[in-house]
């Protein structure tokens, strides 16, 4: 079994959620800025995907085709750290000589909670 790659962290603070919270356009009250609120499932996308290519770990892919089965597994609050591991999984050749990697990306906070998970496949070059 591939053993999983880590990239670095991302300190979550309560600012930085009141951010993404504005910038989205969040109305839902559970995310009222100022309240402690916490990070919208999707903000958490968003940072996951910033830290997998400020890694350099995926600098082969060409690009993200699509997440699947995305599981939002706790809530991200404030006042801790983030970091995604990398599971790779299956490759499949397509008809114009790239490849789909297959991974598992997972969310994890300082406390080694899973935050959130989801199947990301990437199109890559052959042979990397």
């Amino acid at each position: 079994m591939t053993s999983a790659l880590t990239t670095p962290a991302i300190e979550i603070t309560q600012p930085l959620i009141d951010s993404l919270i504005a910038l989205g356009g969040y109305t839902h009250p559970l995310f009222t800025p100022g309240t402690g609120a916490p990070m919208p499932g999707q903000a958490v996308l968003l940072l996951m995907g910033g830290l997998v290519e400020q890694s350099g770990l995926l600098d082969h892919a060409i690009a993200l085709l699509e997440l699947r089965e995305v599981r939002f597994l706790q809530m991200l609050k404030a006042d801790t750290t983030l970091h995604v591991e990398l599971t790779p999984g299956k490759t499949d050749q397509t008809s114009t000589g790239k490849q789909i990697q297959h991974y598992t990306w997972t969310a994890i906070n300082a406390a080694g909670t899973k935050i959130l998970k989801a199947q990301a496949l990437m199109l890559t070059h052959r042979g990397m």
